[in-house]
């Protein structure tokens, strides 16, 4: 089985795990820094009994109880330009779950020269959730419209859950081709 790598366990990062975890993927590995907050709730897959607590933890005690058996490296740090390949060089999947357009950027440029597929997000802020698309460069897939910022919109949970499905989504019919 594949592993898979998640770099950031926010809104993207936390969904995508738990649809790979539904799916029955069982060899993830996870990584963030930050812990939970109440206003992040609402697109988020925490709870509210949760709010304090790393998100590495919390992530991987939600999704065992959605898969008991699933193996789950954790890795509570923050990822900096550098990182990314000693990081995830066990990963044959990346999912990109940042919030910061820099590393966003430099995941894409370290990852490239890796044998690693992407899986990235661009543009998951606002309202407008029929302009979702995916675009495909070299080893990377690229989900959004490409244009909302969240400095300049607001996040809105439903468009976020659906980036995270079409993320997730791209990452089971890899395996499925490959497996």
């Amino acid at each position: 089985m594949k592993k898979i790598g998640i770099a950031g366990i926010g809104g993207i990062g936390s969904n995508v795990a738990r649809h790979l975890v539904q799916a029955g993927l069982k060899d993830l590995l996870i990584v963030d820094f930050d812990r939970v907050e109440a206003s992040n709730l609402n697109r988020q897959f925490y709870r509210f009994s949760q709010i304090g607590e790393k998100k590495t933890d919390c992530l991987e005690k939600n999704l065992i109880e959605i898969s008991p058996g699933i193996n789950i490296e954790k890795i509570d740090r923050k990822i900096k330009p550098g990182d990314l390949k000693e990081i995830f060089s066990c990963c044959d999947i990346v999912v990109e779950g940042f919030d910061n357009k820099i590393m966003k950027k430099t995941i894409i440029e370290e990852l490239s020269e890796t044998c690693a597929m992407l899986v990235s997000a661009s543009g998951i802020a606002g309202y407008n959730m029929e302009c979702i698309t995916t675009k495909k460069m070299g080893n990377c897939h690229i989900v959004g419209d490409f244009v909302s910022d969240e400095k300049d919109f607001n996040l809105f949970p439903p468009k976020i859950a659906m980036v995270a499905s079409v993320m997730a989504g791209i990452v089971l019919k890899y395996l499925r081709n490959v497996i």
